[in-house]
């Protein structure tokens, strides 16, 4: 009984906390909760994630500290999971470029040149 107190009056002081601070200046931004479930914060199997739409990769420690960074960061510029391959060269927590000095585009080489005679 004493826990589900304890929890209600957290939820009261959150609630209470979003009220009181929707009514105040808009230059403020609106406090974020990220609830993450099911996470092994000690996993050394790294992730790798694009920055926004940028060509930006982020090597991250697991995949947990991936979706923190995800949720805490800016709403406009989140990260997307992707190979990790796409970090070749990066060291956790670094930024680098996708793909490394090894990146080529598998899709670029089914490409036909068109080739337009004049005279």
């Amino acid at each position: 009984m004493k826990s589900t107190l304890s929890l209600s009056t957290v939820l009261f002081i959150v609630v209470f906390a979003c009220v009181f601070h929707s009514g105040s200046s808009s230059s403020i931004s609106t406090p974020k909760i990220c609830v993450i479930r099911n996470c092994n914060w000690n996993s050394t199997t790294n992730a790798c994630a694009r920055y926004g739409r940028s060509n930006l990769c982020n090597r991250f420690k697991n995949s947990c500290t991936l979706r923190y960074e995800s949720c805490v960061g800016s709403s406009s510029t989140t990260y997307t999971a992707v190979a990790l391959s796409q970090c070749s060269g990066i060291t956790v927590g670094n930024r680098g470029i996708c793909g490394g000095s090894s990146s080529s585009s598998s899709s670029s080489s089914n490409i036909t040149p068109i080739i337009i005679r004049r005279g």
